[in-house]
């Protein structure tokens, strides 16, 4: 009932929505963003959105997500934007309290950076004057897409530049929701033998989804991800005692950048320049014949992360990913085979 309630609405107010132009930004006294996306896409767009603070400071700030997001909004955002939790299966009740609020608030401009959800765009509806955020085509920084989106400037790309050395904490995020961006087939084990040895004293936190906890308990200390605002919560608290964070391409990885953490990011089908912010404290590892191809095969079995294990994963000498290139989109054949 509540989506076709929601979906009844976007139809009535289909007609409304439209682009915003530079004057409607300098004139807009109240701003809403609605974040009901993918983990990763959530923390580029709270990134940006604090970018959108920084310029435009004098505005009052609304932004609905999920309880999950709720603790790294209010870490990212750091105090500036009031903030609404809401799960429609949960509560659905509470969807009523957030109209009334927005209704007497009086938003001017509604935006949903990276979602294409229909209760991200319910919500920035009741905004005077709202823009959807729309899909791309082709290859495209991730930060850059929501900066286009929200009318930002784009600054010049800065290499990370730190040490590998007083490391007494380390948690490592080895799985995506896509398998080929995922440590399989045994290297994870081999990762956690080189840092080990690396870093004996460390204490290691792996911090996975609860489908892939199973394989790994009674063996290491495990985190486990639930969509819910005590984990997420948890997480973060694990990270800010953390001292190095290696993370395939995944949510953990941009927020532990945002965080301002020593990251190493591994990287198999993705491309840094395409994932990583420009100004990043990640270190991205990724195997070299892949330069300049952003791979989108779909397979299970990826054997561009396999080779950066074919010796010592840490050794690997980082990505120059920070220059123009043209990148070419392969769809076809893997290129390793």
């Amino acid at each position: 009932m509540l989506n076709y309630l929601l979906r009844r609405r976007l139809l009535r107010v289909k007609e409304m929505e439209g682009g915003v132009t530079p004057q409607d930004l300098e004139a807009a006294r109240k701003v809403l963003f609605a974040l009901f996306c993918r983990y990763g896409d959530t923390v580029i767009s709270l990134s940006v959105i604090t970018e959108f603070i920084k310029k435009y400071p004098d505005k009052k700030y609304f932004l609905v997500t999920s309880p999950q997001m709720y603790p790294y909004a209010q870490k990212l955002l750091n105090g500036n934007v009031t903030i609404i939790s809401f799960n429609k299966r949960r509560n659905p009740l509470k969807l009523l309290s957030i109209i009334s609020l927005l209704q007497r608030e009086k938003i001017d401009l509604g935006f949903n950076p990276w979602c294409s959800s229909d209760d991200s765009k319910f919500i920035i509806s009741y905004a005077n004057k709202f823009s959807f955020y729309r899909k791309f085509q082709g290859i495209g920084n991730l930060y850059d897409r929501v900066r286009d989106y929200l009318g930002l400037p784009k600054e010049e790309r800065l290499m990370p530049a730190w040490q590998l050395d007083k490391v007494n904490r380390i948690v490592i995020c080895p799985f995506s929701t896509a398998i080929a961006k995922s440590l399989v087939n045994g290297d994870l084990h081999k990762l956690l033998q080189q840092v080990k040895a690396r870093f004996p004293e460390a204490e290691i936190t792996i911090a996975v989804p609860p489908q892939e906890a199973q394989q790994l308990k009674g063996r290491e200390k495990i985190l486990i991800f639930q969509k819910s605002k005590a984990a997420s919560a948890a997480f973060l608290a694990l990270l800010e005692k953390t001292d190095l964070v290696i993370s395939v391409d995944a949510g953990p990885l941009h927020l532990a950048d945002k965080l301002g953490l020593r990251t190493i990011g591994i990287f198999g089908p993705t491309t840094p320049l395409g994932v990583l912010d420009r100004r990043t404290r990640v270190l991205a590892l990724r195997d070299g014949s892949l330069a300049g191809f952003f791979c989108g095969v779909k397979c299970r079995d990826p054997l561009c992360i396999h080779r950066l294990f074919q010796g010592d994963f840490l050794d690997h000498q980082a990505n120059d990913y920070g220059g123009v290139q043209d990148e070419i989109w392969e769809l076809g054949e893997c290129r390793l085979r």
